[in-house]
């Protein structure tokens, strides 16, 4: 492989020389609840002519854009490392008024094929999804929560093999209710648990990172909310919630909306996407301590746009971003000499 170009791992002509992958695993689309006439039967001649015809079949879950907004939606995903030989990225979404299906996908990096690990609630009726069907512990009668629009709402916890969600939906629909009720879908088992509520709202549009070193999910709620705040997702609280929140400070980034964070387990701080800038939140030792603060960086640095992704690569020591606006271009940053704390962003960071 060669380093910066990026290559076609599955379907019917991958790169590199690999073999075609099996039809009915190439892409996710292959995985739609939908399409599977054991959970979704076509309920006329109309239905039946669609299908035979080509075209995605309608069910009662699909919203208005239906499964392609699972990743189009504002929908994020994890890499969960434990699942597979080589492990893989875990999808889950929709939200709003785009797709109602609470079903979770896989892609198998090992074996490069899709799945769907999870079918979601598949036996309602068209009442039961939308707007007018309210559920206010956010989890339709199966257990699975209401998708919402993910954002970078989601990460993965290696130790508990669990992919988390920052937050829920009591309604999905043209007037979408958020909610701070936490999920957890454990790998093992394939089964969500729910955490406990917040007192902290979450609204839309927000970002979180997974500390390994704490184990809490750091998140921070979008300009609705504007608060950060964590959650353990460690323990039974014998109520039927699992987890606690750590406190909530409010107004640490000035535009909120449509960030990424990543966690530096080095230098003990969360990165954040934000304002045409990568900012420091002040070190999670003192979450109280003011608002974020601008990293001074120099070297090729591209404009920062909304809906990238930041990652920290701990081979490397840095930060890593990707934004689609770049086109294949993947940048590092790297932090300067000696930043360590309590001086955590002292000096220039450097982008390659």
């Amino acid at each position: 492989m060669t380093p910066g170009r990026w290559y076609r791992i599955s379907g019917d002509g991958p790169d590199l020389d690999l073999p075609p992958t099996p039809r009915g695993t190439r892409t996710l689309r292959d995985t739609d609840p939908a399409g599977d006439r054991a959970l979704n039967r076509a309920p006329g001649f109309k239905e039946r002519l669609r299908r035979l015809l080509g075209r995605r079949p309608h069910s009662p879950w699909q919203g208005k854009s239906g499964f392609p907004a699972i990743t189009e939606a504002w929908n994020g995903a994890v890499f969960a490392s434990r699942f597979g030989a080589s492990g893989s990225m875990i999808v889950f979404g929709g939200g709003h008024d785009d797709y109602f299906g609470s079903s979770v996908h896989a892609f198998d990096i090992a074996t490069r094929q899709w799945s769907r690990i999870s079918d979601g609630y598949v036996s309602g009726g068209a009442n039961e999804y939308g707007e007018g069907a309210v559920y206010p512990d956010a989890a339709y009668p199966d257990g699975s929560p209401l998708p919402p629009h993910t954002y970078a709402y989601v990460q993965y916890d290696p130790v508990g093999n669990d992919y988390l969600l920052f937050k829920g939906q009591t309604e999905l629909g043209p007037d979408v209710k958020a909610t701070p009720i936490p999920r957890m879908f454990n790998l093992d088992s394939l089964a969500w648990r729910r955490g406990e509520t917040s007192l902290g709202g979450l609204g839309s549009g927000g970002c979180t990172t997974w500390d390994a070193t704490r184990r809490i999910l750091w998140g921070h709620s979008g300009d609705s909310g504007n608060g950060f705040t964590g959650f353990r997702p460690d323990g039974d609280n014998g109520d039927g919630t699992f987890g606690l929140w750590t406190a909530l400070h409010p107004k640490k980034i000035r535009t909120a909306d449509h960030n990424a964070m990543a966690f530096d387990p080095v230098r003990d701080i969360v990165a954040v996407i934000a304002a045409q800038a990568i900012r420091s939140m002040p070190s999670i030792r003192e979450p109280r301590s003011g608002e974020s603060r601008g990293f001074s960086s120099s070297g090729d640095r591209p404009e920062i746009s909304e809906y990238a992704a930041l990652e920290y690569a701990p081979n490397g020591k840095r930060f890593v971003y990707y934004s689609a606006n770049d086109g294949p271009h993947v940048y590092s940053i790297a932090a300067p000499a000696g930043a360590e704390w309590p001086e955590l962003t002292a000096g220039t960071w450097n982008w390659g």
